[in-house]
C-alpha cells in the first residue's frame, strides 16, 4: 500500500503550523513528495499552479478564509483532494465539495494515510 505513494506530489494547505509540519514529516517518511506545507490561502493557490501535483491536503478554515477557491481549482485541474476541518459536516461543505473526504481534526496519522493511498489510486 505505501510504495503506491513513493515520488506523489502531495500539496499540504493548513494554516496551524504545528499540524502542518506534523502532516509534512509523516509524508515524507513516507517518501511522499510535499509541497508546501502553505500556511494560508494564496500560497496555498500559488503552490497549486506552480507544481504538478497527484493529490493535496486541504485545511477548510484558514485563519478566517475558506479554502473553496484552491479546491474549485483543484476540482478543475483534476487533482484528488481530501479536507481536514474541526467540523465535518454537511452543513459546513458546499454542495459541490460533499462528495470529497473531509478527516475530522484531530486526524490520526493511519487515517491520512489511508485517505492518500485512496487519492492516489483514484487516478
Amino acid at each position: 500500500m505505501l510504495q503506491k505513494l513513493t515520488g506523489k506530489r502531495v500539496l499540504i494547505v493548513e494554516d496551524n503550523p504545528v499540524l502542518a509540519y506534523d502532516i509534512d514529516d509523516l509524508l515524507v517518511d513516507l517518501e511522499v513528495e510535499t509541497v508546501g506545507p502553505a500556511l494560508d490561502l494564496t500560497t496555498g493557490l500559488q503552490l497549486a499552479r506552480q507544481n504538478q501535483l497527484d493529490a493535496a491536503l486541504l485545511d477548510v478554515d484558514l485563519g478566517g478564509e475558506q479554502v473553496w477557491p484552491l479546491a474549485r481549482e483543484l476540482q478543475q485541474h483534476q487533482v484528488p483532494f481530501a479536507f481536514i476541518s474541526a467540523r465535518c459536516s454537511l452543513d459546513t461543505l458546499p454542495e459541490q465539495f460533499r462528495a470529497y473526504v473531509c478527516l475530522e481534526k484531530p486526524t490520526p496519522r493511519g487515517k491520512i494515510v489511508e485517505t492518500l493511498h485512496g487519492l492516489a489510486t483514484s487516478e
